[in-house]
């Protein structure tokens, strides 16, 4: 398992997934975990299954793009996210909305519910991501005991219902709100006149560089005065530089 270069290649050419601009170190680690895991020999024999079999190609996909999200996360971005965020895009506003790297849709949720809960009415809730089966999931808003672990009790009343095999689902009022689509964040066009762009523990996977590429571009999406959410492990350096303003833990304000 020498050959990672070769192997970066090789994934680029079957998934449309570019790891050069993804952490070696961070990448590598889990890619040979999970050769470990699947008893495979070689990178070669990792390619030659992802060539040939769907099924252990969709799982290593998602497993590539960590998808792991739950409701609500992070308790003090989205206090701040309810009490100034939302009512300041919403004042004589119908705000565009976008959760880029949305994973299973729990982060949209949990901005829709809170849309809801003050009445505010959005012009689009977009959430995009690269992995079509995580994509899915979120479209199907079923969810597992601790990916809501994190959700108030009066939304667990109110927006889920929870069926017998102890999963929960979300609402349909919710749902059909949402708009979900395929995005890769390093090759597709990004959409403009945002004025709330989440984009939460997807840039610790990248390169500095890509990171720096991938913040521009978030900005340039933005409308003035629009805010951009990053996740706790992703504090950005001199948000200056890129026409932004720290107004809280975690979330920016574009400033041109």
């Amino acid at each position: 398992m020498v050959d990672y270069e070769k192997l970066k290649r090789d994934i680029n050419q079957i998934l449309g997934i570019d790891l050069t601009a993804y952490k070696d170190q961070q990448m590598r680690r889990r890619i040979n975990q999970w050769v470990e895991r699947h008893q495979l020999n070689s990178y070669n024999q990792l390619v030659e299954t992802l060539d040939k079999d769907l099924e252990h190609r969709e799982k290593f996909t998602g497993y590539l793009t960590i998808n792991t999200s739950n409701f609500f996360r992070d308790t003090k971005v989205f206090d701040v996210i309810e009490e100034k965020v939302l009512p300041e895009i919403s004042r004589g506003n119908r705000p565009r909305i976008w959760s880029a790297g949305a994973s299973i849709g729990a982060e949209i949720y949990s901005i829709t519910i809170l849309m809801n809960e003050a009445r505010f009415t959005p012009s689009l809730l977009l959430a995009t991501d690269l992995d079509e089966t995580a994509l899915e999931k979120a479209k199907a808003g079923v969810y597992l005991p601790n990916q809501i672990a994190g959700t108030p009790q009066k939304y667990l009343d109110k927006y889920f219902t929870k069926k017998s095999n102890g999963d929960w689902i979300i609402d349909e009022s919710i749902k059909k709100q949402v708009i979900f689509k395929k995005h890769d964040l390093l090759r597709s066009v990004y959409e403009r006149d945002f004025d709330l762009i989440l984009c939460r523990n997807v840039f610790i996977y990248f390169t500095s560089e890509t990171q720096k590429r991938l913040i521009n571009s978030f900005v340039q999406s933005l409308k003035p005065s629009g805010f951009f959410i990053v996740g706790s492990a992703e504090q950005i350096m001199d948000p200056a530089s890129y026409g932004l303003q720290r107004v809280s833990y975690c979330i920016y304000k574009k400033t041109l």
